[in-house]
């Protein structure tokens, strides 16, 4: 049943839509998604009065640095706390507010207004349609010309369970159910607007009770879930990764960028020889060599306090001792703090990718080792062109330019490009684009480094946040949840990896490491999800994710330990086999593990076999990169079904429960050396 035509749609500027420019030098800017602004630009068409609430850490004041990057729409900026409370003032009939956080939804619904979970859909709201969801199954070509042809936004595109068949579920206006000729349809029965539909695993093949299952694969069942439940709340535990959410993202069917190829396309030519220096980027052979085999003692000479210090063993900072990382407890936001706190004190410039869950904005936490890439440009001309842009929003009047450019050497080559000629705005853009001043690296951080031209991203990852789900009456809000195995083990080894590489790699490789801290993994993947569609939208080079989940129990003296590269998608399996290999190759450089357990498969089925089974699709934040087109492997410990001629698997006994306080430390030491080593191949 079609819906009442919308006369106005507020768009929260949250993961879904975009992304704020703010660091130290306060609010810079925004940056729109693709469809983000294809869609407001099509709603002010039909005569949809469109505004963006944007959440600052100034508020109001921030307005002005906005208003260049709205395309038109008119910019409501609020302090963090007050996005609800602005966009429910506005609201009203008649009136959309879209955003991709289910409570904030559920809360606009109850104020009258109609809730959408993705700016892409405008174009159906404003035709007075109603939206819904539906899961799709065919082949992946007919399946990607419907959705592109309909315009539906995609929550999951991937091979049924490891089968020729695909499935697409996604998000559309009710008249593009008609359109899937020679595919299988079927309507999910769930409320799009205020629900988030999420992957439930099966423990032991048995649905959940008192839920309702909107659809069925084998090994897992589609579910709901409303404004106010979480994870928790479905009550099946046990599996590992045992909730997947699903979340609106138009780039799912993009293919990704993988890596940045400037320089062997000639784009350092934009620039004049005298402020380009090629040769810098060159790696000598005695820097090669010192990739060879670092010291362990000297990779994870921190790990035992840090993990200490992150599961609440010693005191995390002038509080004191933490209970629980779960991002439903106040500890969740100090262990954010201290992660910048440590980054910084190693001499990184990290920063917060924000996005909202369950009402609340949580953070991931990220900071770069830049890659020196194929050419740099002469010191000072990057870092001069940041102060203009620093000077404010937009640079008035672009004679202002002119004055720079001669400083820097580049008159001549500001007047031959006609750049003069520019509106102001116009110009600003266009000198972003051509000094590579991307969303995906906040260069208005007046103090981070810049990478070279041409330098890829290299992720380390793992997930933050931890969960005492198993146990029989858990509080997340108040219990401990220590996580010392899941996921402690994990942090604790990227901030080495992070100190270690700082201490003596740093300006030698040739991409750059992104260490990266996933916030609400336990929640369904949703913080790695968020970010891995940033990187997408903002055509991120990235060359690949390796994530730690889980490496610290072993209870015998056999010292097995995973690699997992398998994936629904036989394509993306194939493009994480060389970073599997890298790894195996550098745990066989230490002699200090077993070998690795390679897991190659496209299926969860097929078991032991690990070039046909891998029991860890989907159930850790390597996923996240995996669904996006690229290159991802995990590290964990001996967790999933082994050969007959091995011994048994070793999986952590106190999975998810607030015994998770004991690991093999010397165990866990070995896993992230053999990491630091693939890193240091993979980037230099």
């Amino acid at each position: 049943m079609a819906k009442e035509k919308i006369h106005a749609a507020l768009v929260v500027l949250d993961q879904a839509s975009g992304a704020l420019r703010e660091g130290g030098e306060g609010t810079m800017g925004m940056d729109l998604w693709p469809e983000t602004r294809a869609a407001l630009a099509l709603a002010r068409e039909t005569g949809v009065k469109t505004a963006l609430v944007v959440p600052t850490p100034e508020g109001a004041k921030a307005r002005g640095a906005l208003l260049p990057y709205s395309d038109g729409s008119e910019v409501i900026a609020v302090p963090m706390h007050d996005v609800q409370v602005a966009a429910e003032m506005r609201g009203g009939e008649g009136v959309a507010l879209v955003s991709g956080d289910r409570r904030m939804r559920g809360d606009a619904a109850k104020a009258g207004m109609l809730p959408v979970a993705h700016a892409a859909l405008l174009p159906v709201v404003c035709a007075g349609e109603s939206v819904v969801a539906a899961c799709l199954t065919g082949g992946r070509d007919a399946l990607w010309r419907f959705a592109v042809k309909t315009g539906a936004v995609p929550l999951y595109f991937q091979p049924s369970g490891g089968s020729r068949a695909w499935v697409l579920i996604a998000l559309m206006g009710e008249s593009a159910l008609d359109g899937g000729k020679g595919l299988s349809v079927e309507r999910l029965e769930c409320d799009p607007g205020v629900c988030d539909l999420v992957w439930q695993r099966l423990d032991e093949g048995k649905p959940p009770e008192r839920r309702k299952v909107l659809y069925r694969e084998p090994g897992q069942v589609l579910l709901a879930l409303g404004p106010g439940e979480t994870a928790e709340d479905i009550g099946m535990h046990g599996e590992h990764g045992h909730t997947e959410a699903l979340l609106p993202d138009p780039g799912l069917l993009r293919p990704p960028v993988m890596e940045d190829a400037g320089f062997r396309s000639g784009d350092y030519m934009r620039f004049p020889a005298e402020i380009i220096d090629v040769t810098e980027a060159v790696l000598p052979d005695s820097v090669i060599r010192q990739l060879s085999l670092p010291a362990c003692a000297s990779v994870t000479a921190g790990y035992e306090n840090d993990i200490d210090r992150y599961s609440g063993v010693t005191p995390l900072d002038a509080a004191g001792v933490i209970v629980s990382r779960h991002i439903n407890h106040a500890d969740n936001k100090r262990v954010e703090a201290q992660l910048l706190s440590d980054l910084r004190a190693m001499g990184y410039c990290p920063w917060r990718h924000n996005f909202f869950h369950g009402g609340t904005m949580h953070s991931n936490i990220i900071a770069d080792l830049p890659g020196r890439g194929y050419f740099v440009l002469k010191p000072q001309v990057l870092e001069r062109v940041r102060e203009i842009m620093l000077r404010g929003p937009v640079l008035k009047p672009v004679q202002a330019w002119e004055g720079e450019m001669e400083r820097l050497k580049l008159a001549d080559w500001f007047r031959d490009g006609n750049f003069g000629e520019m509106e102001p705005r116009e110009l600003r853009l266009r000198m972003e684009e051509i000094f590579q001043l991307r969303p995906w690296y906040p260069w208005w951080h007046r103090f981070c480094l810049f990478a070279g031209f041409g330098a890829g991203i290299q992720i380390v990852g793992c997930h933050l946040d931890s969960t005492a789900a198993n146990d029989g009456g858990y509080n997340s809000a108040v219990d401990p949840a220590p996580g010392r195995d899941d996921n402690c083990s994990g942090l604790a080894g990227v901030l080495s990896m992070a100190r270690y590489l700082k201490a003596h790699h740093a300006g030698k490789l040739r991409h750059t490491v992104r260490f990266c801290f996933f916030n609400a993994e336990e929640q369904g993947l949703v913080g790695s999800k968020a970010y891995a569609a940033h990187l997408k939208a903002a055509n991120a080079p990235l060359r690949g994710a390796l994530c730690l989940d889980m490496i610290g129990h072993n209870s015998d003296a056999h010292r097995l330990w995973e690699v997992h590269a398998g994936a629904f998608d036989g394509a993306a399996r194939d493009a994480s086999l060389p970073m599997a290999a890298v790894v195996e190759s550098a745990g066989a450089a230490y002699g200090t593990l077993a070998p690795a357990q390679v897991y190659r498969g496209t299926s969860w089925s097929g078991a032991p076999d690990r070039d046909v089974y891998d029991g860890a699709i989907n159930r850790s934040d390597h996923a996240a990169f995996h669904q996006q087109g690229w290159p991802a492997v995990l590290l964990s410990e001996d967790f999933f079904a082994n050969l007959a001629s091995e011994p048994g698997a070793d999986p952590n006994p106190n999975y998810h429960r607030q015994a998770d306080t004991v690991i093999d430390l010397p165990f866990a030491r070995d896993i992230v050396c053999a990491a630091t080593k693939a890193v240091l191949t993979l980037a230099g």
